[in-house]
């Protein structure tokens, strides 16, 4: 009997395991299954260097001044930037991400967010993707504060700050 358990167990770590392994992230979001529009695929197939410099447009409009910018080999962009209002200002760390919505942001790379917001003692983590999220990312709720614009928000304040994508 306790032969058979042990196997019925290993058994079932190895589909679990294997399950786990071979399963894409599913996007939660519903603009993911829904058709993109051609404003939607036109920021989506921005090169990194136009990305950059929407996302630096942004965040000035938006009243941050930048402090500093790293990239990264994998086309991620980096940056610290200041909110001078008393009160509600601080320093943030906006981590820029151009990929194909396809592929949506997993749970790893906002905890690795969260983790330089920590590092940085920033008082609040951006993460702008031209993409959308998956599932398990709005679960997260240790850490500090880190606000998620996913393709569609990211148009939405493109478009109330008047900013275009060329």
């Amino acid at each position: 009997m306790f032969i058979l358990v042990t196997i019925a167990i290993l058994l079932g770590l190895g589909l679990i395991l294997l399950l786990n392994r071979s399963s894409p992230p599913v996007a939660a979001e519903k603009a993911y299954y829904q058709p993109r529009d051609v404003e939607q695929q036109r920021l989506e197939r921005l090169a990194p260097e136009q990305f950059e410099r929407l996302c630096f447009r942004l965040l000035g409009q938006m009243g941050l001044s930048i402090a500093g910018c790293h990239r990264n080999s994998q086309g991620e962009i980096d940056i610290t930037a200041v909110n001078p209002q008393p009160i509600t200002g601080g320093s943030y760390i906006v981590r820029c991400v151009l990929i194909p919505p396809e592929v949506p942001i997993n749970s790893t790379q906002i905890i690795a967010l969260s983790d330089t917001v920590l590092a940085e003692r920033a008082s609040k983590g951006i993460f702008i993707t031209t993409g959308f999220f998956s599932e398990e990312v709005p679960k997260l709720t240790e850490g500090p504060p880190i606000e998620l614009l996913n393709g569609h928000r990211l148009r939405q304040l493109l478009e109330e700050h008047r900013i275009s994508l060329t």
